[in-house]
């Protein structure tokens, strides 16, 4: 059996078809996927391959971090929260948005160069170039989006009201239609503790056949 290291950039190239545009990097606890195209919902482990229009969900305890194929953006779900990943391939870049229905989601956005990462949920839309934020979402009472790094603009679906959220701020955006932007207190980020971990360095191995029948083994490491 042969053996090789690959650099994670290498591996929608190597080892998924163009349809694929995220992995699962890490789960624990109850974390399902629907898979589109599908209507049952089956667990989601790490490694698995994901793709435009996959349907992510956790239960009470659950947690997953996705990563991005081309960029090594970083998508972290914690408990009891619903996402739909998008991801359209221009080039070798991925034109990314997620599509929140409700929940705990913390993401690291690489600069998208010139692209913007999307977020929308029922009651607002964000716009990302690259930063590092957190977000609380319930379509009842709205969202508060918490920016760590970077710049973000958030806008109020009900209103078309919109507003610039920096560094050290959190935005609050609720069904009522108000937006407004405070200093970011602990309460903004209560809960997210395992969001803020560091994800250690992962290994996935994958056994590919080539056209002359030999089976070559492929480690991908990455943190």
């Amino acid at each position: 059996m042969i053996r090789y290291l690959i650099n994670i950039f290498l591996i929608s190239s190597i080892l998924f078809p163009s349809s694929k545009v995220a992995i699962a990097i890490k789960t624990k606890g109850d974390v399902s996927v629907i898979y589109k195209g599908l209507n049952s919902a089956q667990v989601l482990k790490p490694g698995s391959p994901l793709s435009h229009q996959d349907k992510i969900k956790t239960g009470k305890n659950g947690f997953i971090a996705l990563m991005y194929l081309d960029d090594k953006t970083v998508v972290k779900m914690l408990g009891n929260s619903d996402l739909t990943i998008m991801g359209d391939r221009s080039g070798n870049k991925i034109n990314k948005s997620l599509d929140i229905k409700y929940g705990r989601i913390a993401a690291n956005v690489k600069p998208q160069k010139g692209k913007e990462f999307r977020i929308s949920t029922p009651t607002s839309v964000a716009s990302v170039k690259g930063t590092e934020f957190a977000i609380q979402s319930d379509p009842s009472s709205g969202d508060s989006f918490t920016l760590i790094e970077g710049l973000i603009q958030v806008t109020n679906s009900i209103t078309g009201e919109s507003t610039q959220v920096q560094e050290g701020e959190t935005a609050i955006s609720t069904p009522d239609g108000s937006l407004d932007v405070a200093e970011t207190t602990s309460d903004d980020l209560d809960g997210f503790e395992e969001a803020s971990m560091e994800l250690p360095t992962q290994e996935l191995r994958f056994e590919v056949e080539d056209e002359n029948g030999n089976i070559k083994e492929i480690l991908i490491k990455f943190n």
